[in-house]
């Protein structure tokens, strides 16, 4: 049928641009069959003028990132989202599924941050950036002066507006003093397209847990309390804010929650309705969502979202949850530790379950995931970029 359509001397005799922006008007699926189609459309489909046209077009769904069933092969699935104010559908089509065979010997990777349509991945050693709609990966290179057994801790992955620049950070242990033995936390940055780390130096806090960076407003946060702290109370918890464009960290207080003795709460960081959020499994049986309504203002803290625990996942209170997105009907797109994709909508207090995995590796990871065109190979020109 597409092929009938490209014969059509209409259609072939109509301008680029226009051809384009009938291409950002369709499904994704279907254009990637028109890239197939002859060498007109395939050429009109990798300019920059449809690749911008298309992505700010690009309907938001999510991506799945599945662990490998088989050595050294994992797979990236991408969710749709059929979002109407009286309804919605979460629709998991199986022929838009990407393996990555990336021959790494180190650990098994994490989904860490999605931008674009560009997908951050990593493990203790490596990470790589890919597109799975142009099958395209980046393998960001180990900075040298690190050494083999130097881990990295935690990472992020941002984009910065002002300079249309992505960036990886990542913190890792290092020794930065005299002292024999020393080992504290360092931090550098890796700009795409520049096959180079920077190295910012000591950072004077840790960061908590095993969380991701979160983009928000041009900065990437973690969870983090400074050093002479790490040993007191969970009230001493700061949120940490590396800004993309000066390259500086920024300490701020996040919302106060109540800690009762003997027990641990659980609390990640994450992005509602377009907010840097705070979720909380708190001491009484409830996890609590809150909001920071007005961004880098302390006072704009409120406490959004209250659901039992004891409702949801069994009363489990040892599981991160995660919000992914919410929707026009108000319900939420949730994900809970590496198991669980979930539904939840706060007016009638009910949740719904979506399972997308299959084969014999059943943990899996999620993320808002914008498709787009954007090739690594022709946006940085510089780097090694392999074909998945």
């Amino acid at each position: 049928m597409l092929r009938k359509v490209c014969s059509d001397s209409s259609t072939m005799n109509l301008p680029s641009e226009i051809l384009a922006e009938i291409f950002s008007r369709v499904p994704i699926k279907t254009i990637l069959h028109c890239r197939r189609v002859c060498k007109r459309w395939c050429n009109i489909l990798a300019e920059r003028y449809f690749v911008n046209l298309h992505l700010s077009r690009s309907p938001a769904g999510l991506i799945i990132h599945q662990g490998p069933s088989q050595p050294n092969v994992d797979v990236l699935k991408m969710v749709e989202l059929n979002d109407k104010a009286d309804h919605h559908d979460i629709h998991h089509d199986p022929l838009m599924k990407f393996m990555l065979t990336l021959g790494l010997e180190d650990s098994v990777m994490w989904l860490s941050g999605s931008i674009n349509g560009l997908i951050c991945l990593g493990s203790e050693k490596t990470i790589c950036i890919c597109n799975p709609i142009t099958r395209e990966c980046i393998l960001i290179p180990d900075q040298k002066f690190i050494g083999k057994s130097r881990a990295t801790l935690h990472h992020g992955f941002g984009f910065d507006e002002s300079s249309n620049q992505y960036k990886v950070v990542r913190f890792y242990k290092g020794s930065f003093s005299a002292s024999e033995g020393s080992d504290e936390l360092g931090c550098e940055v890796y700009t795409l397209g520049t096959r180079m780390w920077r190295n910012i130096g000591h950072v004077p806090f840790f960061i908590d847990g095993y969380g991701n960076g979160i983009c928000v407003a041009g900065n990437l946060h973690w969870l983090a309390c400074h050093q002479k702290d790490q040993k007191e109370s969970s009230d001493s918890e700061r949120l940490c804010a590396f800004d993309l464009d000066r390259e500086s960290f920024q300490l701020s207080a996040g919302p106060v929650v109540p800690q009762v003795d003997g027990y641990t709460t659980y609390r990640n960081l994450g992005i509602l309705g377009g907010c840097l959020c705070v979720c909380d499994n708190t001491p009484d049986l409830e996890f609590a969502i809150w909001v920071m309504k007005d961004y880098g203002v302390t006072e704009s803290w409120s406490k959004e979202i209250v659901i039992r625990t004891n409702f949801l996942f069994g009363g489990m209170l040892d599981e991160e949850v995660y919000p992914l997105k919410v929707l026009k009907d108000g319900t939420i797109i949730m994900y809970c530790g590496e198991f669980q994709l979930f539904t939840y909508h706060p007016g009638t207090r009910t949740t719904q379950d979506h399972d997308f995995p299959d084969g014999a590796y059943n943990t899996y990871s999620a993320m808002v995931y914008v498709p787009s065109f954007i090739s690594l190979r022709s946006t940085f020109m510089l780097e090694n970029v392999l074909a998945l």
